[in-house]
């Protein structure tokens, strides 16, 4: 070990300097993994580890510069001494006040601890604590989407869903989401179901959170997944589609096939031969059906102002919305229907959707348009069959994202991913009648519309797409309603500029 004159030999000092070696290896190695494993919550176990991480860290610390001053005068001056553990303690601190150790120990100890955050797992399981999803419906048992939520609840007891469902007609619904979303709102919601139509408004407004295109990976229907996407991003994942249908008597008259069938002049006369009130148990109040049956109208003329894609078309300085006579004659043949009692139920004006289906159902009229889910609310009261309509029909719908507020995004994307899986799009098709978002509903369901309702869905188109949707909607509304009361048709003279007004609104990110 020694050789003559006192001197350690040389391979005795290379392995002594090998086991030191070793031994700090193993010291940083043990720190840089504590803060590696650390978790993000702060729990009481998680504060420990972290206590613990910063002790093992200072102790690497101080080992390693010690360590390496013990190494060069080990390598210089081999000779063995019997140093006294006391003096032995006392040399280690007089090194450890030298300035230059301090700052060695302090870079030391960050490098272990950037090293260790750096190579830290990203957390890829689902935060704890509960999720609240915000609903434009209040829970039913019978609700195939309340079973799913339940599902939800029953495989996930750590991330529990709470529902809150907002009350009102579509434009107070929204208001009251957008209060809850908005910087310096609630922010009670993980996710919010929203109407495809707010998808652009939420997104452009940073209400809600951008998702990984993964997330959209599978067999969702094309056309209803482009409904999620905005400025080329996607923002949510469809929970259920919509469509417009036509439900028509089959015991007194065959599916229309043309607009005029079962709106027009051809209507009237059909529903006089089958002696019934009227063709049509028309939903016309002033609210958002009325923007849908209108956009239908003009697409069923022939019109092109509002695109299958949710384009507007506008003047060449687009400081108006510039129809075509397609366009106009589309309005003006919906206007004259909603004042013939032939064509249409008196009353239309103020009939909703569900006012709709228990005219239809009473036997008061042979045709109906009405979305998907009427179905299951005509079974066994009146025979009945539904067709996909022969001219373009709105596409609907609901779509699911994740607040840009909330604390648990992954917990939140798992729930949403759950909800429009194939498994629970088969579930809300043929418990409850609502049109799927994936093609392996279609292909697997047994329900007798369900391609039917493919079809249409297939011709469908968009309404306008812009962050201001609800508000041109209302306008655009409001100048339908006019046309249909006005005795020649007629629309407001200044509508279409004050349309495009809205279309033309910059998007001012609120901030907190």
């Amino acid at each position: 070990m020694a050789e003559p004159g006192g001197h350690w030999s040389p391979r005795f000092r290379g392995v002594l300097i090998a086991l030191m070696l070793l031994v700090g290896i193993a010291v940083t190695m043990v720190s840089t993994l504590s803060f590696a494993e650390l978790e993000q919550s702060w729990t009481p176990g998680s504060v420990a580890r972290a206590v613990l991480g910063a002790v093992l860290a200072l102790i690497s610390g101080v080992y390693v510069n010690i360590m390496l001053a013990v190494i060069v005068r080990l390598w210089r001056r081999p000779e063995s001494t019997d140093l006294p553990l006391g003096d032995a303690v006392g040399k280690i601190g007089s090194t450890l006040r030298r300035p230059l150790r301090r700052l060695g120990i302090v870079l030391t100890v960050a490098a272990i601890v950037v090293a260790g955050l750096v190579l830290r797992p990203p957390d890829v399981g689902p935060e704890p604590g509960g999720l609240v999803i915000m609903t434009a419906f209040n829970e039913s048992a019978n609700d195939p989407r309340t079973i799913l939520f339940e599902q939800w609840n029953r495989a996930n007891p750590e991330n529990k869903l709470e529902v809150v469902p907002v009350s009102g007609e579509p434009d107070q619904q929204n208001a009251r989401m957008v209060n809850d979303a908005k910087p310096g709102g609630a922010n009670r919601a993980d996710v919010y179901l929203l109407d495809v139509v707010w998808t652009a408004q939420f997104a452009e407004f940073q209400y809600i959170r951008e998702l990984d295109r993964s997330a959209a990976s599978g067999d969702f229907v094309p056309r209803v997944l482009d409904t999620c996407t905005h400025g080329e991003k996607l923002w949510a994942l469809p929970f259920n589609t919509d469509v417009g249908m036509l439900f028509y008597r089959t015991d007194l008259a065959k599916a229309p096939e043309t607009w005029d069938d079962y709106l027009g002049s051809a209507a009237a006369i059909a529903a006089g031969a089958a002696g019934v009130e009227a063709a049509n148990a028309a939903a016309l109040d002033d609210e958002e059906i009325l923007t849908v049956v209108a956009l239908e109208a003009m697409w069923a003329a022939g019109g092109e102002a509002f695109s299958r894609n949710g384009q507007v078309a506008r003047n060449a300085d687009e400081s108006a919305v510039e129809l075509g006579p397609a366009d106009l004659e589309g309005i003006e043949r919906l206007a004259k229907a909603s004042r013939d009692p032939a064509i249409v139920l008196n009353g239309a004006r103020a009939t909703t959707d569900d006012a709709a289906v228990g005219a239809f159902a009473a036997g008061r009229s042979l045709y109906m348009r009405n979305w998907p889910v009427a179905y299951d609310k005509l079974v066994d009261r009146v025979e009945f069959a539904v067709a996909a309509p022969p001219t373009a029909s709105v596409l609907g719908g609901q779509n699911l994202a994740i607040s840009a507020s909330t604390d648990k995004p992954r917990a939140a994307q798992a729930l949403i991913e759950f909800l429009t899986s194939p498994s629970s799009q088969l579930i809300l098709s043929e418990l409850g009648g609502f049109a799927p978002t994936r093609q392996s509903a279609y292909d697997n369901g047994k329900r007798p519309d369900l391609q039917e309702i493919r079809t249409a869905l297939n011709d469908a188109r968009r309404r306008p797409v812009t962050p201001h949707y609800v508000e041109f909607s209302r306008m655009f509304r409001e100048g339908i309603a006019y046309a249909l009361t006005d005795q020649d048709s007629r629309l407001p003279p200044d509508l279409w500029k004050r349309l495009a007004e809205i279309l033309n609104r910059p998007v001012v990110v609120p901030t907190g």
